[in-house]
């Protein structure tokens, strides 16, 4: 129940401060490039482009998911935000506030990183919306586009599933920043998670080390590639990080002295 409590005050805080704005961007983006695509101002390949060199929406949808996961535009604004929410109010004294209404720190940990992950669900959610809306506005009827739903390279509970292990592997960063931001300022906690982030990417991208194709992102390239293997286990194991690095935070955050 103080959970849930918590989870209501830091959805409406989270909700209200202006630095979550920038997890619009990548909407907006895509709007730019559906209408510059159409035009021919830009253009845009990839692997998931349909057999005739057309786009039909999942192929669309798709390739921009690729493009912003490969670009790290989601690590880069999701961890700012979580740094920035957490380690800033910590540093700032603000944290106070809601210590002194719930009495307790452990759920606001864990309060905290639900509210967080809401508004990433809802930023993910408005992202993907806006590529297909930008596809059938700018897109279906052009030279670059089939006007079609389906694609005949990936189909729909592929795109959920890939997005979904983008999302758990994002969120396991999430947990990360969240334990870092409890010793250092909202910059350099940023700084540190990011560079986490990225060097992890390139190992997996790069399969450097055997363990790392239990990663979530390794997951999610691998159903772009067409296989299915090891999904259950990885999911479990995201699940099972997430939970002991949110149980550790929630432990070491007792022992933070709040100026």
């Amino acid at each position: 129940m103080e959970i849930w409590t918590i989870y209501k005050m830091e959805m409406i805080k989270t909700l209200k401060r202006k630095n979550s704005l920038i997890l619009l961007i990548p909407s907006i983006l895509v709007g730019i490039m559906a209408f510059g695509i159409s035009t021919g101002g830009l253009t845009f390949t990839g692997d998931a482009l349909s057999a005739d060199g057309k786009f039909a929406c999942l192929d669309f949808i798709t390739t921009l998911w690729l493009f912003f996961s490969a670009l790290g535009v989601w690590g880069i604004l999701l961890i700012l935000i979580t740094a920035f929410q957490f380690s800033g109010e910590i540093s700032s004294g603000q944290i106070k506030m809601t210590l002194l209404r719930i009495g307790k720190r452990g759920p606001i940990v864990f309060a905290k990183f639900l509210a967080l992950l809401t508004t990433t669900f809802g930023a993910f959610a408005l992202f993907t919306l806006t590529a297909g809306g930008g596809y059938y506005l700018f897109i279906a009827n052009s030279d670059v586009g089939n006007g079609h739903f389906s694609s005949s390279m990936i189909d729909l509970p592929t795109v959920i599933a890939t997005i979904g292990f983008i999302f758990l592997h994002l969120a396991l960063f999430m947990a990360v920043t969240l334990l870092i931001g409890l010793f250092l300022s909202p910059f350099i906690a940023f700084i540190f998670s990011l560079v986490s982030l990225f060097a992890v990417n390139y190992l997996i991208n790069t399969n450097a080390l055997e363990l790392l194709k239990y990663s979530a992102l390794s997951i999610s390239n691998n159903l772009i590639a067409g296989k299915v293997e090891n999904v259950f286990p990885t999911f479990l194991l995201s699940i099972a990080l997430i939970i002991c690095l949110l149980l550790l935070t929630s432990l070491l955050f007792k022992r933070v002295d709040i100026k």
